[in-house]
């Protein structure tokens, strides 16, 4: 609700739900293909979810980490488009990026075309931004929403160029 999407020591998630859990991971199976960046590597490395399952991973990091998880993750130093044009080169259309710098890069450089947001019903004051760094400014249509048992709700939107 207030734009977090983890709390600032990025140790609990407790207040994701299963079914929130369940939604992401189908969708990353769907897609194909998940980017992140460096910091939500290292969450999700620390918290076990790395390498995400079905999906080839792709961190954006100016780091060279030992890769000992295959072909189905590449770590990457490069700039947003040039990422695009490798994952279309590897046959895939659509990718999920999350991290709030990483978002924020895409979305400045025109690469994104819906926006998903998961609302929860839960609050924190302090966490990671959906979007960080720099100052920018995109408008949205809202082209679909769903709302849970659990209620939360998922807001999609489109980005108008």
């Amino acid at each position: 609700m207030n734009g977090l999407i983890a709390m600032e020591e990025e140790k609990d998630y407790s207040f994701i739900s299963d079914n929130s859990w369940d939604l992401y991971l189908e969708t990353l199976k769907n897609v194909g293909v998940f980017v992140i960046g460096g910091r939500t590597y290292e969450v999700s490395l620390r918290t076990g979810a790395f390498p995400y399952p079905d999906c080839l991973n792709v961190v954006m990091t100016s780091k060279s980490p030992n890769n000992q998880w295959g072909n189905n993750v590449v770590f990457t130093d490069q700039e947003p488009y040039e990422v695009l044009e490798m994952i279309g080169t590897k046959g895939f259309n659509e990718v999920i990026v999350t991290g709030g710098h990483l978002s924020t890069s895409f979305l400045q450089d025109k690469l994104v075309d819906e926006i998903w947001v998961n609302l929860m019903p839960h609050v924190f004051s302090r966490g990671v931004n959906i979007f960080s760094g720099n100052q920018f400014e995109a408008k949205l249509e809202l082209i679909d929403n769903q709302q849970n048992d659990e209620g939360e709700v998922l807001l999609k939107y489109k980005v108008l160029k």
